[in-house]
């Protein structure tokens, strides 16, 4: 399904609020979908407003949560006015049609009222907790009221049996529930991160991450059980053995977890309310006719829920599982690189140390003070050696510690801010910088982009060639492809081996024993840079230069 958004100015409580505004296109394909399983549903219809099957509602639900209520609910109410006659009300009595049109409406919106704005409920369903206030606020309530709200409607204007009123409530209710939980939770659990990823949702969320399918093993397995309760379709009667698919639903989502679970749930409504249905539509035998619908309604939703429920709790252990391997094998890491930071940092700090301390004994026991000038600058460098590899320590901690704090950034302006405080780096004055900043402004996190870039221009800096005919310089680039903004530093110095490419990001690693650096610097901008959810590769040719281009995306 491919909806086409239509981009216009729209206020900025709008903006803010993420609501996208859709076109005429939108719809007239909502209202289809919508009016198609209307007509479907009429294959089941016992008596006026009453079914074995509803499909607007249960469709409708989805659709108002991914579209929201300015689309969806006229679009609900006008095919209920207009499928009113389909469902027995005459013609002559019009004016009722308008008035029976309400509580499937008034599902839809408490549907989206109670479980979106209300509790503020995850409508693509990540855990049990949402699962459970769905199943309340977003198919159970809603349906007790709207039937509550329709059969005295019924018996009000004389449209149906007055015998039949508890009958028929409990028929609304119960068949409601079941096509709605079965329809719409696949549609919203398995839909929900496409229609996203597509840009199609009134309400973009970043929380909403892509649904992991079933393996080509998990299909095949799915696939036998899916023939398997087909066949007994045919062979047993639904309405004494229904209890029977119970153990199927109920191994898929032992076995398989919550996705499978609820496409079974879906997969039995189908072959168990629809398929009969259409079977007689065509001519044949009416494999699954039954009387007591009440009960069966009853005993099938109990089998959906606890196969839901069941699944959902499955995969959330399953979840936990998996994210406390992570965070063990995260642990591991970085146990290990807390050894090897303690190591080489009680190396680099002892070593200036050690030079400054050896420094100042050599002067006491000279006479001659005529070399101090020399012995003050070298005490000078040991000193700005131990300041910046204090500094990038700081920035190590602080990378791994401090929230991100989003905000618009100038990047001329954050260029310019690192720029003067590399100012004092040797050769500084004698490089030509230039920058061009195609796309000038950035979402971001401040601390962490000056950061990464500190660390980059600092190491163009430092490995510029000592050459007197060499004219150095280094470029500072921005341009966006696609939804990334590409920043780019670009040096015509040393370059880096081919072989040392993949290595250079790793911590306290050095080129050559003649680098003066502690190894830190390219190792922060990385983790740096995983902190915003951006990346940075290399491309250098050894003597001739390299460009590091830092991908990232606008965040929050």
């Amino acid at each position: 399904m491919h909806l086409k958004t239509d981009v216009r100015s729209v206020s900025n409580s709008e903006l803010n609020s993420g609501q996208r505004r859709y076109s005429f296109l939108t719809y007239l394909i909502v209202f289809a979908i919508i009016h198609t399983g209307s007509h479907i549903s009429l294959l089941s219809r016992h008596d006026l407003s009453v079914s074995e099957f509803y499909l607007p509602t249960a469709l409708s639900i989805a659709l108002i949560h991914w579209f929201g209520p300015r689309v969806i609910l006229p679009i609900v109410y006008i095919n209920a006015v207009g499928t009113s006659y389909l469902w027995g009300n005459p013609i002559e009595r019009w004016p009722l049609w308008f008035l029976f049109a309400i509580p499937e409406t008034l599902f839809a919106f408490l549907s989206w009222y109670l479980f979106r704005i209300v509790y503020r409920g995850k409508y693509w369903l990540p855990n049990i907790y949402n699962l459970i206030l769905f199943l309340l606020l977003g198919v159970a309530i809603p349906s007790v009221v709207a039937a509550f709200l329709l059969q005295p409607m019924l018996l009000l204007t004389g449209s149906q049996d007055p015998g039949n009123f508890w009958s028929y409530v409990a028929s609304n209710i119960l068949s409601e529930f079941s096509t709605t939980f079965c329809l719409t939770l696949p549609a919203l659990y398995y839909l929900t991160p496409y229609l996203k990823q597509k840009g199609l949702l009134y309400e973009a969320n970043p929380e909403i991450a892509m649904v992991k399918m079933p393996v080509r093993n998990e299909k095949i397995e799915l696939a036998i059980i899916f023939t398997a309760m087909l066949a007994l379709v045919f062979l047993i009667e639904f309405a004494r053995f229904w209890y029977v698919y119970g153990f199927f639903s109920l191994y898929i989502a032992i076995r398989l977890g919550f996705g499978p679970s609820i496409i079974s749930n879906l997969y039995i409504l189908l072959i168990t309310y629809v398929l009969p249905k259409l079977l007689t539509g065509f001519g044949k035998n009416d494999v699954g006719d039954f009387t007591d619908v009440n009960s069966i309604f009853l005993g099938a939703n109990s089998l959906f829920v606890f196969a839901a429920i069941t699944g959902r709790v499955i995969s959330d252990v399953r979840i936990a599982e998996t994210k406390l391997m992570n965070q063990n094998a995260e642990l591991a890491i970085t146990n290990h690189e807390l050894d090897r930071f303690v190591y080489s940092v009680s190396h680099d700090l002892s070593a200036p140390l050690k030079s400054i301390l050896g420094l100042i004994h050599v002067n006491r026991i000279t006479p001659d003070t005529s070399d101090y000038q020399n012995s003050l600058n070298r005490i000078e460098t040991c000193v700005l050696m131990l300041e910046d590899f204090i500094s990038e320590i700081l920035d190590y901690s602080r990378n791994k510690r401090q929230q991100l704090s989003i905000e618009n950034l100038a990047l001329k302006e954050l260029c310019d801010d690192v720029l003067d405080n590399l100012h004092h780096m040797p050769n500084f004055t004698s490089i030509s910088f230039d920058v061009q900043l195609e796309e000038p402004h950035v979402r971001q996190d401040r601390i962490r982009l000056k950061m990464i870039l500190h660390n980059l221009l600092s190491n163009a800096i430092t490995f510029q060639k000592k050459l007197a005919d060499h004219k150095p310089y280094i470029k500072i680039l921005s341009r966006r492809v696609s939804d990334d903004i590409l920043i780019q530093v670009e040096d015509n110095g040393e370059g880096i081996k081919p072989e040392q490419q993949d290595l250079i990001f790793n911590m306290f690693y050095r080129g050559s024993i003649q680098s003066t650096g502690s190894g830190l610097g390219l190792y922060i901008a990385k983790e740096a840079a995983i902190k915003i959810k951006a990346s940075i590769s290399v491309k250098s040719e050894y003597g001739k230069g390299s460009i590091f281009t830092l991908s990232l995306k606008n965040l929050g």
